[in-house]
């Protein structure tokens, strides 16, 4: 009886030492979000206890803040809660309202569901228009249905309310992030948590006092908080009102009472707790300097750093949609219709200075790109017209031998900046001037190796691209620092794309890799097979998903190689080896997708697969409308569609004068012809399937078109024609 007693002992003694372990184990986390909003990280950096933290603590990033179909507060307020680029209405406010007996009848008729404690009864708007117009399919109000369906509880506190003529207008983007499907939020305090005082914008604060209180008594209630500081916004948008002194005062008085409350907030939460604080939207000064990003901060542990997440794959930088997605992480939820990523964090020490130094240069290159790239094309253009013009009437030109010489060495300009653009962000530079002397530097040192090194223009015009095919093979393998970083690729500002070879590189990858090969194989450099197996590595390197991550690029670059090595072999084209070349396409896709699934890379392309699981083949339709719309959108707008113009004008011209040029090109340059009909053909492909396809086409053109210029106006030297 004793043994027995004593077994029940120790088996109770070691239940009691177990229970508070495993207890403390599975104790889960609460989340607390905070919208400073049209507050920029220089000025967060001004609220003291924010800056205390951050000297302790704290995960910071840039946030993209693209919605669908444009830019702005309530899109991007809307995204985070639908973890997909969202659209919403603009027809009316964004107006929750706490539960009535008049609303509760009004939200019933509007959406025939039970209303709970916080509502929009004008939800079908938002839903409606998203549903009608949208690009990219989201499901506003996924991450509080997952909350729901989860069996956690949120509540929401603070709004952003501005009055005007003195009628009260209520902002309450705040609710998009939290809301069901239906627009309804389980439980908060948005209506009475204002104070009217007169030294503030539009006559309205935040009761501090109250959302201190409310604060606390939710965190205990709650596993999550989403809190609008609403001065911020009040504030900017008052801003034009105000002169410097006054903006200053209020400013300050503002930023003293946020920093009180974030006090409060950081001796409330417990170490398993998260905290998010950020800006769905950047200031009307950024917006219109072109910093068209915004700042989140996340605190979890005692570490300090940056965040990243798969969607961008850029230290430092996270897009609006991942935001949603990793508060749900967080509670070990994921929901299928979302497609943000949860955030990774990287340590570092200088986090803040970090990301300052790469907001600085992102916000200049989004501001300096526009007229670089227009100068570029511009130039490029114009020489091509006189250069085209200058054949067509060479007979009434004197000296037109040296006027050939001098305009030859403006038209490679074409093949030079591609690569310069390149080599240019090894200089790490953040400012207009030092940006652009870096290209000018880089341009002029290509040229010179270029024109000393090779006497011959042909093979000067093929180290201008085996150089660049080669640095786009070598910076895809390595993570793409070059591509992300270069004034003619993508903008993470923009958002379009964050990672791996952009549309105008992808032109540049099809375009030059050809020309490079044509030129090798006409001065006898390689063998054919030599070709192949280039090819393949260069297809491999844009398309695979940890690399290039170009799906248009993989199914437009394996048509075009393809095709010219059967053209290099001298193959005879029917209509079966046509089908064939676009099976090998389809399935160089079907590879690469396969591939981004089994390793999990979650890129464009598995991203684009899931969307066909979950919605069917009309995700295949959505997206190549998309692309279409996209194209047309940029016929109207984008500057290299002239680039395009002008090449079809010049290829249309050499049809007919000189008389037998194309002839005498393919008589004398064999493989260097092919290349130009693969790269055609490269051209035409990518404009069908790239939802930037007249970029690509473009870009890739120069490689066509320049080498056509020169080799013309040589063959027309040579001749020695009489003016």
């Amino acid at each position: 009886m004793k043994k027995k007693n004593v077994s029940v002992l120790l088996v109770l003694m070691i239940l009691l030492v177990s229970i508070p372990k495993y207890n403390f184990a599975e104790e889960k986390g609460k989340v607390i979000f905070i919208s400073m909003n049209r507050t920029s990280l220089e000025n967060m950096l001004e609220i003291p206890s924010l800056k205390n933290e951050l000297d302790k603590r704290g995960y910071v990033s840039l946030m993209n803040i693209r919605g669908d179909g444009g830019t702005d507060d309530r899109r991007s307020y809307a995204t985070m809660g639908a973890g997909r680029r969202a659209s919403v209405s603009l027809q009316s406010t964004i107006n929750f309202e706490e539960l009535t007996k008049e609303n509760e009848s009004i939200f019933k008729l509007n959406t025939g569901k039970e209303p709970k404690k916080i509502n929009n009864p004008n939800i079908n708007l938002s839903l409606n228009e998203n549903e009608e117009s949208a690009e990219y399919g989201a499901t506003l109000g996924a991450l509080g249905q997952s909350f729901l369906e989860n069996n956690l509880e949120l509540a929401v506190l603070g709004n952003s309310d501005i009055k005007k003529d003195d009628e009260l207008v209520p902002i309450r983007n705040i609710g998009l992030v939290a809301m069901d499907n239906y627009g309804r939020i389980q439980d908060g305090n948005i209506d009475n948590i204002n104070v009217t005082d007169y030294t503030m914008p539009y006559n309205l604060s935040t009761d501090y006092k109250k959302l201190t209180d409310e604060t606390k008594k939710f965190y205990n209630e709650k596993d999550a908080l989403f809190i609008d500081l609403g001065d911020t916004y009040r504030l900017d948008e008052y801003k034009e009102y105000l002169n410097e002194d006054t903006y200053e005062k209020i400013k300050s008085k503002i930023y003293k009472n946020i920093s009180n409350y974030l006090n409060e907030v950081f001796n409330l939460v417990n170490e398993n707790d998260v905290i998010y604080i950020t800006s769905p939207f950047c200031s009307d000064e950024d917006h219109k300097d072109k910093k068209r990003i915004s700042t989140l901060i996340k605190f979890k542990g005692d570490e300090k750093g940056i965040l990243k997440s798969s969607t961008t794959r850029r230290n430092g930088v996270i897009a609006n949609l991942d935001v949603g997605v990793d508060i749900l992480n967080e509670f070990g939820i994921e929901n299928e219709n979302m497609v943000g990523r949860s955030l990774e964090t990287v340590q570092k020490e200088d986090n803040i200075e970090f990301i300052s130094y790469e907001l600085e240069k992102m916000g200049t290159i989004s501001t300096i790109r526009g007229s670089i790239i227009s100068l570029f094309v511009t130039v490029v253009s114009i020489s091509w017209i006189i250069g085209v013009m200058m054949i067509l009437f060479r007979r009434y030109i004197p000296n037109k031998e040296k006027v050939f010489l001098v305009l030859k060495e403006f038209i490679k300009l074409g093949m030079i900046m591609p690569l310069a653009f390149l080599f240019a962000p090894i200089f790490n530079f953040n400012t207009p001037t030092g940006i652009s002397m870096a290209i000018i530097l880089t341009t002029l040192i290509i040229y010179l190796i270029g024109k000393f090194v090779f006497k011959d223009d042909i093979k000067e015009m093929s180290f201008f691209s085996v150089l660049t095919i080669l640095i786009i093979v070598i910076d895809s393998i390595f993570g793409t620092y070059l591509m992300e970083n270069n004034i003619m690729s993508y903008d993470a500002i923009i958002g379009a794309r964050y990672y791996g070879i952009g549309n105008e590189y992808e032109g540049v990858t099809i375009g030059c890799a050809i020309f490079a090969f044509g030129t090798l194989l006409y001065y006898k450099k390689i063998p054919k097979i030599l070709v192949c197996i280039l090819s393949l590595l260069i297809l491999i390197t844009s398309a695979y998903p940890a690399m290039g991550a170009n799906v248009g690029g993989a199914i437009s670059e394996s048509i075009a190689y393809l095709l010219f090595i059967l053209l290099i072999f001298d193959v005879k084209l029917d209509l079966k080896k046509i089908i064939f070349i676009g099976f090998c396409a389809v399935l160089v896709v079907f590879s690469f997708a396969a591939l981004d699934i089994m390793f999990g890379f979650k890129s464009h392309l598995s991203v684009f697969v899931n969307q066909i699981i979950v919605e069917g083949p009309s995700a295949i339709i959505e997206t190549f409308t998309r692309k279409i719309q996209m194209n047309l959108k940029l016929a109207k707008t984008s500057v290299w569609v002239n680039i395009l113009l002008a090449g079809i004008a010049i290829i249309s011209t050499f049809i007919f004068k000189p008389s037998g040029q194309f002839k005498t090109i393919l008589t004398n340059y064999p493989t260097i012809f092919k290349g130009f009909v693969a790269t055609l053909v490269g051209c035409t492909v990518t404009l069908l399937v790239n939802d930037s396809g007249i970029v690509a086409a473009a870009t890739s053109s120069i490689y066509i078109l320049i080498p056509l210029i020169i080799i013309s106006m040589n063959i027309i030297i040579k001749k020695g024609e009489k003016a």
